[in-house]
């Protein structure tokens, strides 16, 4: 072994021979990391496979510039994309307890949101005041009219029934009195204790039929009020249909029946019909009927209303096309959402407008960028993660639940389809111990994009520290230019801190 001079145990960077530049001022910046390319091809390769199990995970040491370059692609990639739907949840009115999701083209989501507060302002308004018009009271006044008539006929022949066998008949509040008679005139008690065995049991015979007749008759004009009412009932919704029919069409017809259009949508419209129409007291007040003051001073919807609104979860009206989401804080809700509950009258109530997006809805149609350090410190999240990946969907429930713990029952939002692709940034040694202990782990993260610490000292790379200290300075006001003795007193301290001459260190941060 020689003795090595003291020139020697450090590599010099001549800057004339390296730089034909000044200072850093002449130069364009350099927006991409120095040394990467077999990382960057990687990357490349799984952002460009449209397959959930290829996901990727970025691995390298701090500094590498991994970060920066996974959300340079993605904006890159994501721009030439389309944008994915908005997501809404509405009501179930057949199970109030799962909330169904809606699909809407960008931008339509919070459209259908507005116009169904304005359905139900308008209902609101056009119900009462079917309900007051002339044609109406009309054509209520002769139902009226014709079961009363019924049910006076139907007692005029009681009585005359009961006449006939000796009986008059005494209507009260609380039912029908049945006195007997003699010569036209109610009997007395004195009467009747001077009657004979065989008259009083002859008395007592017509009793019981008369009294059979009165429950007939009762029945009979029990039977005409439920006709009376069934024939209100349709009336009622008739009228009623002539308001809502109209709006809700066409509501059909720009969200669910049109270009663009979803057959759910037009199912939960048809849905709210029968709702409005089964419910009229709600837009008529306590009374139904259409009396005078119904629905008045009632100026904006209450609680009975909130099973029409619709819960805008995720609106991408201004997203440039795939979503890119950055979630630092992978929690089981920030990654799933939740349902948030309030508390009323002492009780801790919830439903589907209580209902909060987490990232993967934000993110679905589009990439989500997570800590891997961080997703593993939560390991519900990434054990329910795996299950989304697998199933495809994003299920909301409470994470004592997703524990297999017993909770109080509450909403069940019914699971959204998940397109994602998922990009986990971490260390090597992370890596490999997911591949040698976690099973599921190779089937979703096929893409391994692998970021070096340090690289060849090449011309090639010193070429680029340069335009890279440019960029810095342009990001960093205050920061000056540097010559290129600066740039390559840089390049010399690159090869120092990779501890070898023959190369140079790639952590630029």
């Amino acid at each position: 072994m020689r003795e090595l001079r003291p020139e020697e145990l450090r590599r010099r960077c001549d800057p004339r021979s390296y730089f034909k530049f000044k200072t850093t001022e002449e130069l364009n910046p350099l927006n991409e990391v120095i040394g990467q390319e077999r990382a960057v091809q990687a990357l490349e390769c799984g952002l460009g496979i449209k397959d959930t199990r290829y996901n990727i995970y970025v691995a390298g040491g701090p500094g590498t510039g991994k970060m920066s370059i996974v959300r340079s692609f993605l904006e890159r990639v994501s721009a030439k994309e389309p944008r994915p739907p908005d997501i809404c949840y509405v009501h179930n009115f057949e199970d109030p307890y799962t909330p169904r999701y809606l699909l809407l083209p960008p931008g339509r989501g919070a459209r259908l949101k507005a116009d169904m507060g304005k359905l139900v302002e308008l209902l609101r308004r056009d119900i009462p005041t079917a309900f007051k018009s002339e044609e109406y009271q009309e054509r209520k006044r002769k139902i009226d009219e014709t079961i009363n008539q019924k049910r006076e006929e139907l007692f005029a022949a009681l009585e005359k029934e009961a006449k006939g066998l000796g009986f008059a008949l005494q209507r009260t509040p609380i039912g029908i009195n049945t006195i007997p008679l003699i010569d036209h005139q109610p009997m007395t008690e004195e009467q009747y204790k001077q009657l004979g065995e065989a008259e009083r049991k002859a008395l007592e015979e017509r009793h019981r039929e008369v009294r059979r007749r009165v429950e007939e008759t009762i029945r009979r004009a029990g039977g005409l009020e439920e006709e009376r009412a069934k024939r209100l009932e349709e009336l009622n919704r008739e009228v009623a249909a002539f308001a809502v029919e109209p709006k809700i069409a066409a509501l059909k017809e720009t969200y669910g029946e049109g270009e663009g259009g979803d057959p759910r949508i037009s199912a939960f419209l048809d849905e709210v019909q029968r709702d409005i129409l089964a419910n009229l007291h709600l837009f008529l007040g306590k009374g139904g009927g259409g009396e005078e003051g119904e629905g008045e001073g009632r100026t904006s919807p209450g609680e009975e209303f909130k099973r029409y609104e619709v819960n805008l979860l995720v609106d991408n009206s201004r997203t440039e096309g795939a979503p890119v989401v950055l979630e630092e804080n992978a929690t089981y809700p920030n990654l799933f959402g939740k349902v948030e509950r309030r508390v009323q009258m002492g009780v801790l109530t919830t439903d589907f407008t209580m209902i909060r997006p987490g990232a993967l809805h934000r993110a679905n149609g589009g990439y989500l960028v997570l800590n891997a350090n961080n997703l593993f410190r939560n390991p519900l999240s990434w054990e329910a993660l795996k299950v989304a990946l697998k199933s495809g969907k994003i299920i909301i429930e409470d994470p004592a639940a997703a524990l297999g713990l017993t909770t109080a029952e509450g909403l069940r939002p019914e699971p959204l389809p998940l397109q994602v692709k998922l990009i986990l940034v971490g260390n090597h040694e992370l890596y490999s111990l997911l591949q040698a202990f976690d099973e599921d782990f190779q089937e979703f993260f096929k893409i391994k994009s692998e970021f070096d610490s340090e690289m060849d000292w090449d011309e090639k790379y010193i070429q680029k520290f340069g335009p890279f200290i440019r960029a810095r300075v342009l990001e960093r006001p205050g920061l000056k230019d540097f010559d290129r003795t600066g740039v390559a007193r840089v390049v010399e301290y690159a090869a120092e801190l990779a501890g070898d001459q023959r190369k140079l260190s790639a952590r630029f941060s």
